[in-house]
């Protein structure tokens, strides 16, 4: 699930942008693929959670001073990031909620938290890595998100929690 991200940094707003200039009817379906891939973003919050457990138990056997205050402390060290990878990690629990779950200020705000390294190294001429420039075979990722998608809306669509269903 480690794609999931990447993926929607860069369906998110291209969805956003074609809900806003297609009529209504159209835009529906545009906003229900959004809730879902909103809802999918959970998954990503597991897959973030697994991976700092995994950096924990790795300062824990090497003796590095893991408690809340040696914590505080690192984070101190870059409050902005920090309090971004915070917020990455508790906005998509929120879009669990039937109301939020294609709501535009929410998503807009998320994209805006995934992009932020990127804006921040282009403005203040910092090298930066785009989202995804990590993955060199895009296919199996690529698939995979699909189907979790797929997954996702036919999940949403039969529990009505689909904007469309609501309509």
């Amino acid at each position: 699930m480690e794609f999931v991200d990447v993926a929607y940094a860069y369906l998110a707003p291209l969805l956003l942008l074609l809900s806003l200039f297609l009529r209504r009817q159209q835009a529906t379906y545009f906003k229900s693929t959004l809730a879902a891939m909103n809802v999918s973003l959970v998954f990503f919050v597991i897959s973030a959670g697994r991976e700092y457990y995994g950096l924990y138990q790795l300062a824990k056997a090497f003796g590095f001073n893991v408690t809340p205050q040696g914590l505080l402390r690192l984070a101190s060290s870059n409050i902005p990031y920090f309090a971004k990878n915070v917020l990455v990690l508790l906005l998509p629990f929120l879009f669990l909620f039937k109301k939020l779950s294609a709501n535009t200020v929410l998503t807009i705000l998320m994209i805006v938290l995934l992009w932020y390294d990127v804006v921040y190294g282009t403005f203040t001429n910092q090298p930066y890595h785009l989202i995804g420039s990590n993955y060199a075979p895009y296919l199996i990722p690529i698939l995979r998100y699909s189907c979790l998608l797929t997954g996702m809306y036919s999940f949403l669509w039969l529990i009505k929690r689909l904007p469309i269903r609501s309509a």
